[in-house]
């Protein structure tokens, strides 16, 4: 047994070409991602898909982008950031493109020709479109319009969408074995939570988590765990443990303890959410023995 504690720290390497070809790829496909996403914005009639229209961008783009970081084995943040940065806003860009094109009903070719005309782009989006343009809202019989800083703040509030990304990439939070040059797998685990368990757990010096987790009946998801309780339970402590192990060598596994609460929505379902300061484990190097229950812990998933 190990007495002292390591952690895991982030390389905050990155492999350049790597890096470069894999945001080439995802400024391309945010390109016809920014097309698809104007087109089907400019020609739906209703509000409510425009709206699951801008929402999904986001979420599409940050899902491309935290992707292609993985792929290059990008684990420094500033660089992460760069390749969200570009990807989005070319997304972007091709969509304020895109529209434009579509609000004078230009052709195909007219669209490459203002592509790389960005001055021109911007010249028509503030002072041509604007002050001028109106969004016409539909109700029944009656007709509305959206124009001046309503509409400017509409617009504000899709720009933020496009970059989501970046708080997404800021967020990422995946672990890389350097001996592999593999991503680790993540699992997670939940058990019961109690003020004596969370005790022997904080005052843990070591490495060693294994008395801890014979205590402990691990379940694969909340809801198994969540089946037994009584229905009249309106609140359960739990405590979340996430188990990250490199798929290759299965060794220098990351092991984390968070306590959490499971909050009743309905008869059936409960919200798993976060507790202030909850976090009682992090990112911690675990020994043989721990890692060897928790392999077996995940066997049986």
């Amino acid at each position: 047994m190990s007495l002292t504690v390591s952690y895991y720290q982030s390389s905050k390497k990155y492999d350049p070409l790597l890096t470069i070809g894999y945001t080439l790829a995802g400024i391309l496909a945010a390109i016809v991602l920014g097309i698809i996403y104007s087109f089907i914005s400019y020609i739906s009639p209703i509000v409510v898909i425009n709206i699951a229209l801008v929402g999904g961008m986001g979420f599409t783009l940050a899902y491309i982008t935290n992707n292609l970081a993985k792929l290059a084995k990008v684990r420094n943040t500033i660089v992460h950031l760069c390749m969200a940065f570009f990807i989005c806003l070319f997304a972007y860009y091709s969509s304020i493109c895109t529209f434009e094109i579509n609000l004078m009903s230009l052709g195909p070719k007219s669209y490459f020709k203002l592509f790389f005309k960005p001055f021109t782009v911007c010249d028509l989006m503030f002072n041509g479109i604007l002050p001028i343009h109106k969004i016409i809202i539909s109700k029944g019989a009656s007709t509305g319009y959206i124009s001046g800083s309503m509409l400017k703040i509409l617009y504000l509030i899709e720009f933020l969408a496009f970059f989501y990304p970046l708080v997404a990439a800021f967020k990422f939070n995946e672990y890389f074995c350097e001996d592999c040059r593999v991503w680790y797998r993540k699992f997670r685990f939940f058990s019961y939570s109690n003020e004596n368990l969370e005790s022997n757990i904080t005052s843990h010096v070591t490495n060693n988590y294994a008395d801890v987790l014979l205590q402990s009946t691990l379940y694969v998801n909340e809801k198994l765990l969540a089946s037994e309780v009584d229905k009249s339970t309106k609140t359960i402590d739990v405590l979340e443990y996430q188990y990250c192990q490199c798929p290759q060598c299965k060794q220098n596994s990351i092991f984390s303890i968070e306590k959490k609460k499971l909050m009743r929505k309905n008869k059936k379902e409960f919200d798993l959410r976060d507790v202030k300061k909850g976090i009682l484990v992090e990112n911690v190097y675990i020994d043989n023995e721990t890692n060897e229950l928790l392999k077996q812990a995940c066997d049986q998933l």
